[in-house]
């Protein structure tokens, strides 16, 4: 990707397992893309901030599910030491508007960012306003039961083995590479 793209429509986030809450922020960010005639950016990065174990999907399977899911292009920054360590407002300055060029944020309503996670939603609006770009904040999804979907859940569920819990976050089967990833 060049260094200043065109801009977008961008969704924030990791987007581990690609589930059906990150379905609803895509379709949410590829509304405004289609409204603003934009295109629609998801940005991941090649590692998970924090993750202790295995993620559900790898680079390649997360990027071609989140193509699947809507997005026009999926942009991937290394998760290295200088990215663990950069502040939000940092975060939100060379990424957010210079790399990717964001016209309009969309984000989980947990969304966290910055070094520890000590930025969220309400920064996110704050910077975003300032810079005047919008922001869409997607609220959580739940099953039809008022668990949470989430990345974490679908994990906990793999972990019990419980593949029809994971399958009805996920929204889709659960892959025999996920399988084996959680598997004692």
């Amino acid at each position: 990707m060049p260094d200043r793209p065109m801009p977008a429509v961008v969704c924030l986030g990791f987007f581990d397992g690609v589930h059906r809450g990150h379905a609803a922020l895509i379709a949410a960010g590829k509304e405004i893309a289609r409204r603003e005639e934009l295109p629609l950016r998801v940005h991941t990065f090649n590692a998970m901030p924090g993750l202790k174990g295995a993620p559900l999907t790898d680079l390649p399977e997360r990027k071609a599910l989140l193509l699947a899911a809507g997005a026009d292009e999926v942009a991937v920054s290394p998760f290295d030491e200088a990215m663990r360590r950069m502040p939000g407002d940092e975060f939100f300055r060379r990424v957010v508007l210079s790399q990717l060029n964001a016209r309009h944020v969309v984000c989980g309503d947990d969304h966290r960012f910055g070094y520890k996670g000590g930025w969220g939603v309400t920064e996110l609006e704050a910077m975003c306003r300032k810079s005047g770009i919008g922001l869409t904040v997607v609220p959580q999804i739940l099953l039809e039961n008022g668990l949470r979907i989430s990345s974490s859940a679908i994990r906990a569920a793999l972990q019990k083995g419980d593949f029809a819990l994971a399958e009805a976050m996920l929204g889709r089967p659960v892959s025999g590479k996920m399988k084996k990833s959680f598997l004692l």
